[in-house]
């Protein structure tokens, strides 16, 4: 198989290995629902459900105002930025080499542990529906099986993504309407409050600490921008893009965890293993015993699937263009000869493969080192996006000042809410992001990033 690679930090090599741009807006479209995976909440909804009080769905709408002001700042950054690489090359263009290997470290956390997650969710389902199989078996499967459609091909995926996104679309939209159906049949108009706002259960360090565990469901806006060099049209199709799936991923996940949270009865406390299959019980009890095998398999295994497709797939797009601005080993900057990132989507396989295996049994805490992550990079494109435009003569008061320092509030709170265990995880990952940009800086590795448009 023929393969090519970059030097790094070279304008005319940089430009050879671009990306190829074969993606439309309804390509970017389907490609961010799939990140954001219409029926994530399933997964979590139980843990959710019990650390907050009983209040998913309020965690939820907080989770959806921090993420819209992350989604203003991505969008703005889209317009400027043409070129792969996410949140680490918007913060390396706009700052210094340094800081944007720091981000983009900060940002790998998210994309190296949410395969290994999703595969372990995945099997979770698995092992509920086949209680003699194992979980490291489906891990393997769900690992594996995602890296050989993306080493086939960018187009081949898009085209089993499409099939997927409508197969649990369909799903979903049985489950609202089973739901509405059963609202209708035996709720009060003050029972319907609940799941947003119950004073006698309402604590605001239990709602923030939820949060970073719902926001694992809205940590696709970087995903979308590691778009830019493939979609037609660049920067303004990611921009536009990522505003739609806002508003569509906003929607869809707080109504199902509102219809769901309504069906939990008062006190309900749920145990690690019930809490990680809590959603689809309810989906027995809402719709019939005949819907929850539907319900795993699709939120378990087509969602699943389509999920760690796209996941792995950005993944190594980032590695691939850290690797190509030299940051990493520049084997994983090398292109076979349909474009795709081969080495990169291959470590990406053999990292979540070890990580799933290891981490089979501590969901949780994988759930918040995922978001620690992505909240922390997401916090340093505020500040960028904010001192970019500070003085910029086109600034906009709400996109460029209000929104960004919005974001990082809310951001802020969240990451201070966390685990214990999480925090002092996701600092140590932080403290070797900074030791390799010296050990890199000091090399002579970190120099300026040339962009080409």
């Amino acid at each position: 198989m023929r393969t090519t690679a970059a030097t790094p930090c070279t304008p005319t090599t940089a430009a050879e290995s671009r990306l190829i741009r074969r993606l439309s807006f309804t390509d970017v479209l389907v490609y961010g629902l799939l990140y954001f995976c219409p029926l994530a909440p399933t997964a979590v909804f139980g843990i959710v459900y019990g650390i907050s009080g009983g209040m998913a769905a309020l965690v939820y709408a907080v989770a959806a105002l921090a993420m819209t002001f992350s989604a203003i700042s991505y969008s703005e950054m889209a317009k400027s930025v043409n070129v792969s690489g996410s949140v680490y090359r918007y913060v390396s263009l706009s700052t210094n080499a340094f800081t944007g290997f720091v981000t983009g470290w900060l940002i790998l956390l998210d994309y190296f542990l949410l395969p290994a997650l999703l595969s372990i969710l995945t099997a979770i389902g698995m092992v509920l529906q086949f209680p003699q199989s194992s979980r490291g078996f489906w891990i393997l499967v769900f690992i594996w099986l995602p890296a050989l459609l993306n080493i086939i091909g960018l187009k081949l995926t898009v085209r089993v993504n499409t099939l997927f996104l409508l197969v649990q679309l369909v799903t979903l939209a049985v489950f609202f309407a089973w739901s509405l159906w059963g609202v209708l049949q035996h709720h009060h108009a003050t029972a319907l409050l609940a799941p947003i706002w119950n004073e006698q259960r309402f604590e605001l360090l239990a709602v923030l600490s939820a949060i970073p565990i719902a926001a694992l469901s809205f940590v696709g806006f970087d995903a979308i921008s590691a778009l830019n060099e493939e979609a037609h049209g660049g920067g303004r199709t990611v921009s536009r893009a990522t505003l739609m799936l806002l508003l569509l991923v906003s929607l869809l996940f707080f109504a199902q965890v509102y219809l769901a949270n309504l069906f939990v009865a008062p006190g309900t406390r749920y145990d690690t293993e019930q809490a990680e299959t809590a959603f689809y019980t309810l989906s027995s009890e809402i719709v019939g015993a005949w819907f929850q095998p539907i319900m795993i398999v699709v939120a378990g295994t087509v969602s699943g699937v389509a999920n760690a497709i796209v996941s792995q797939m950005t993944t190594s797009r980032l590695i691939f263009s850290m690797a190509r601005d030299g940051r990493f080993p520049a084997g994983l900057a090398r292109l076979d000869r349909r474009g795709n990132p081969l080495t990169a989507v291959l470590c990406v396989a053999l990292v979540s493969t070890v990580i799933g295996l290891v981490a089979a049994n501590e969901v949780e805490l994988l759930v918040t080192l995922v978001t620690f992550g992505a909240l922390f990079a997401y916090i340093t494109l505020h500040i960028r996006l904010y001192y970019r435009f500070r003085k910029h003569p086109e600034r906009h008061w709400f996109k460029h000042v209000v929104s960004p320092l919005a974001g990082i509030l809310i951001l802020v709170a969240a990451l201070a809410s966390m685990s214990d265990n999480a925090r002092w995880l996701g600092g140590s990952w932080l403290c070797i992001g900074l030791l390799l940009a010296f050990i890199l800086y000091r090399k002579g590795r970190l120099g300026s990033i040339p962009l080409n448009e």
